[in-house]
Order: C-alpha cells, then sequence, then structure tokens
C-alpha cells in the first residue's frame, strides 16, 4: 500500500504555533500516522535540549522603549542575505521527508515559500527531486543543504545538480561524527516509508536500495574537517554556509576555512541531548564572529519574540523548521505561507512595542537583557 498523507491546500487561521503543533499531532494520529508524527516532533535521548531550545528564550527579556511617534502598519521586516532581497529575516530550515507531511512534498513547501519572499533550504533527504522542486518556483531562492557521503561520485552529484538548478549556496551540515540516539523513534522502530524514496539520493546510479533510517544517516561522514569547506567552495563556485555551530571557536574554525556565513543550530535537539540551547549559545558566538559574515540561527522558535531575541542578540537571519512542516500538513503551500506571514505579523507587532520600526533601527537600538 502506497504511504498516502495530507492533500490538503488551504489558508489557516493560526492563534499560535503551539496550537498549531496540536493540530498537526492530532491529525497526523487520525491518518495513522504516529511514528512519523514522532519522528517530526522528537529530539535525542530525555529531549531536554530540545526542550530548552524554546524554553531558554523565558531567560532574555525584552526591555521596551516608548514614545518614538510609531503606529500600527509602520514596521519593515525587510532584509538583504548573501544578495537576496527577502520581504522577512525568516527562511525555510531544511528538513527531511516533507512527503511525511504532504503529498506533494517539498513542491509545496517552496510555493508557500514563494508567496512570502523568503528563502528555502531544500534538505539532503528531500522527497522530491531538485529539479523539480526548482522548477515548481523557478524564481524563488533556495539553498541546499549538503550532507558529505563516503561516495565521492554522489558528493559530485549532488553538488552539481544543485549548481545546474541555480542554488544560491551550499549549507554544510556539521552535527557530529554519529547519528543522534532519538528514543521516539527507537521505540516505534521508526524508518521511512519504502514508497516514499529520497528520490535526489535514488537518481544516482550508485545510491544501494533498502537503507534503513540508521544506515542511510551513517553513511555520511558529518563530522567533516575544516579544508573540506575549500573544496566545496572551489568545486561549487557558490557561497558555503556551515550549519550546526555550537560555539564560539568552531564558528571562527569555520570562518577561516572559508564560511560565508555561520548557521546557529543544534538540529532541534536531534543530535546530541544535554547540549545548551542554541539562544545560550548564540551571544558567544556573535561575540566571536564580530559581523565578519552573516548568522543564522535556528532551534526552538515558535513565536516572534523569540525572533526579535535572537536578532537583537547577533542573529542575522532566523530559520523555522518544524512550524513549517505543521504549516504544510495541515494546508499545502497555502499553510506554509500562512504560518510564515503569522512569525511575520508577530515580528512587526513585537519591533512596534519594543520601539523599533525596522532591522536597522533593531540592530542599533533593540534591547534584550538576560535574567534567570
Amino acid at each position: 500500500m502506497s504511504y498516502n498523507t495530507s492533500e490538503k491546500n488551504q489558508y489557516l487561521d493560526i492563534v499560535n504555533i503551539r496550537s498549531l503543533e496540536r493540530q498537526f499531532q492530532n491529525s497526523m494520529k487520525q491518518q495513522n500516522h504516529n511514528s512519523e508524527s514522532d519522528f517530526i516532533l522528537g529530539g535525542a535521548g530525555d529531549e531536554e535540549t530540545l526542550r530548552a531550545n524554546t524554553d531558554d528564550f523565558r531567560n532574555f527579556k525584552i526591555i521596551p522603549s516608548v514614545m518614538h511617534g510609531l503606529y500600527d502598519g509602520l514596521a519593515d521586516t525587510s532584509t538583504n542575505f548573501l544578495g537576496q532581497n527577502l520581504t522577512l529575516p525568516i527562511i525555510v530550515s531544511p528538513s527531511a521527508a516533507h512527503g511525511l507531511v504532504h503529498e506533494n512534498a517539498e513542491l509545496e513547501t517552496i510555493r508557500g515559500v514563494a508567496k512570502t519572499g523568503s528563502i528555502m533550504t531544500v534538505s539532503h533527504f528531500s522527497n522530491q527531486l531538485i529539479s523539480s522542486i526548482h522548477d515548481s518556483s523557478p524564481e524563488t531562492p533556495w539553498l541546499y543543504h549538503y550532507d558529505e557521503d563516503s561516495d565521492s561520485g554522489l558528493n559530485k552529484f549532488l553538488l552539481d545538480t544543485a549548481v545546474n538548478n541555480k542554488a544560491k549556496a551550499i549549507v554544510v551540515g556539521v552535527f557530529g561524527a554519529s547519528f543522534g540516539r532519538r528514543e521516539r523513534d527507537l521505540k516505534n522502530k521508526f524508518d521511512f516509508p519504502s514508497d516514499l524514496p529520497f528520490q535526489q539520493l535514488s537518481a544516482y546510479d550508485n545510491y544501494p536500495t533498502g537503507l534503513d533510517i540508521l544506515s542511510v544517516n551513517n553513511r555520511k561522514h558529518s563530522d567533516i574537517n575544516p579544508d573540506r569547506i575549500k573544496v566545496i567552495k572551489k568545486y561549487s563556485k557558490l557561497p558555503v554556509i556551515i550549519k550546526g555551530i555550537q560555539n564560539g571557536t568552531d564558528a571562527v574554525r569555520a570562518i577561516e576555512a572559508g564560511a560565508d556565513a555561520i548557521w546557529i543550530s543544534n538540529t532541534g535537539g536531534r543530535q546530541l541531548d544535554g547540549t545548551r540551547s542554541t539562544i545560550e549559545a548564540l551571544p558567544e558566538i556573535s561575540e566571536a564572529v564580530n559581523k565578519r559574515v552573516p548568522i543564522i540561527f535556528d532551534s526552538g522558535i515558535r513565536n516572534g519574540q523569540h525572533v526579535f531575541k535572537a536578532l537583537t542578540l547577533g542573529a542575522d537571519i532566523v530559520a523555522l523548521g518544524r512550524p513549517v512542516l505543521y504549516g504544510l500538513h495541515l494546508g499545502g503551500s497555502k499553510g506554509v505561507e500562512s504560518v510564515m506571514r503569522h512569525m511575520k505579523s508577530e515580528l512587526e507587532n513585537t519591533m512596534l512595542l519594543s520601539g523599533v520600526k525596522n532591522l536597522e533601527e533593531l540592530r542599533k537600538y533593540a534591547k534584550v537583557e538576560r535574567y534567570r
């Protein structure tokens, strides 16, 4: 039997992302996709880091400033990232297997992103071909999330495909030398449905069939040597972004090796449990980077206040992972658009109530202090 999931394409009335998460979970349960839902929602170990990613935003408090003559509708969230003009400083993180939540998978995601003037990051483990994703919305900028494999031929094949389909940058994942121990998946004996292939990987002639999730992930050399940054840049002739940075020392090493941007991430708490949250790591990394390259930030963002805090503490761009999948499942491309517009609206509200009207003012004047 083929894998069946959502076919919806509708706008969503979103009160907050937490309620959207519950709707997502209930809908997946109704479709008998509990294990798939757990794969998306879950994290490593006891999920301490998963929870901390969101909870630790509470340790940072906004210090608003008033009496600036601001009013509703004045906020401007536009920005530029690696030469791309965006209407908001929020992009889409790479997430594996969008086909788990919607029949059109990444094709719907990029269409929704297109409507909001943002950027999508296409996962190494996409259910759709890179060419199909690009052709689904040819004018939409996108980044390719690339994981090194033990097969150098596959590495060249993937990079060539990304370049030929006009990727704007290569996002290199550096998440450690092993695969996170995700207890929900172990309990569920989760594996990706056999009739929901990773099409871009499967398009490589020598890619083996019948691999389970652990085998797929353990094929790659996640813990790459910094020297590979130069090699990937030279081969692809594209900017290279290093995703998975969690401390200032690694950020400096990546920049010295040629990284064009740093992506702070602990993969949403899905790799090593017991680490500090990304918002706790952000100030240290921002200081180490010292504005030499842009900083992308993800893991745990669930509202516009979180976005505001991350930007104020040094991020240039924030990225959404799970919330985009919730929107995709519940509303297809229109659902993705709804999530992005909801986050933009909350960010605008927070900016005005904090006393700034654009991102330039936010970076100069906005105040966030740490309390505990």
